[in-house]
């Protein structure tokens, strides 16, 4: 077959020092090329200067045209390093709950104080509410005081909220309408423990502006590059996500990068080491 249709798989590690690129033939699951590039954290474009580097400069050598990339996938330390480094966005919870449920809830969507890194905290502010107090006005004050604060993402998390998700859905609308970005606890997470569903949601919600910016500025790189395929990120299991499930839901891409390596390296993966994401 030709250089010229023949069909490639892509697959791109970005770490902290280096952006590793490989190539796969689509067809024979052959990895055709390997090649490492410097990750270009301080680029306008950030990190995803390095990844179309690479990609460019491997699908040249072998005389490929980007329309020929039938997949394209990713893995990153990104998030894992925000969180080491405390790079980490200013969170608001609302907590929500009633009756006899509210006291235990007010207590388990407040989040004490995360030492990530020397001096760098994740320390998420919190206010609780009933949901009869639940109304655009009432939610409005306390978005615009969380604003004045300094808070960037809102977090809600109600008692039985994955069984009834309607008011963390209304107060996430409302938070993206006045520029916050926003996450829920029912989106994160469908256990009914509503502390460990609460915290996984901060967590999601503190490397949620940064994971959005750099998966949303690597797809348009992509894209400008002529690759048709859509972008999709590795996950901390081995699978892989839209960009679109970054966007809801960046703390799935957490030891994206570590399980790439495992998976690639395992007997039961590629014998080339090539991630099994990537021979699909």
């Amino acid at each position: 077959m030709p250089n010229s249709v023949r069909q490639v798989r892509v697959g791109i590690d970005v770490g902290g020092t280096f952006t590793d690129v490989v190539v796969v033939d689509h067809a024979t699951r052959e990895v055709i090329s390997q090649l490492k590039v410097p990750t270009t954290h301080d680029a306008k474009e950030g990190v995803a200067l390095g990844i179309i580097n690479a990609i460019e400069r491997a699908l040249s050598e072998l005389g490929i045209t980007p329309e020929a990339v039938v997949f394209i996938a990713h893995s990153t330390t990104q998030a894992t390093n925000a969180l080491l480094e405390g790079d980490v966005a200013s969170v608001g919870i609302i907590g929500l709950g009633k009756g006899l449920e509210a006291i235990k809830a007010k207590i388990d969507t407040k989040i004490p104080k995360i030492e990530l890194a020397p001096n760098r905290f994740l320390d998420a502010k919190q206010i609780f509410l009933s949901p009869n107090q639940l109304n655009e006005k009432v939610v409005e004050s306390h978005l615009t005081n969380f604003q004045l604060n300094g808070v960037e993402v809102i977090v809600t998390s109600e008692a039985f909220g994955v069984d009834r998700p309607e008011n963390e859905e209304f107060i996430s609308n409302k938070a993206k309408q006045l520029g916050f970005f926003a996450t829920s606890g029912h989106e994160v997470s469908q256990l009914y423990g509503l502390r460990t569903r609460t915290r996984t949601a901060v967590i999601n919600g503190a490397i949620l502006p940064k994971m959005i910016h750099t998966a949303t500025m690597t797809d348009e790189c992509v894209k400008r590059a002529g690759i048709k395929a859509p972008l999709m990120i590795m996950r901390s299991d081995g699978g892989v996500m839209s960009v679109e499930e970054v966007h809801r839901r960046p703390i799935m891409t957490m030891l994206s990068g570590p399980a790439a390596g495992m998976v690639g390296s395992s007997p039961e993966g590629s014998p080339t080491g090539a991630s099994p994401s990537i021979i699909g």
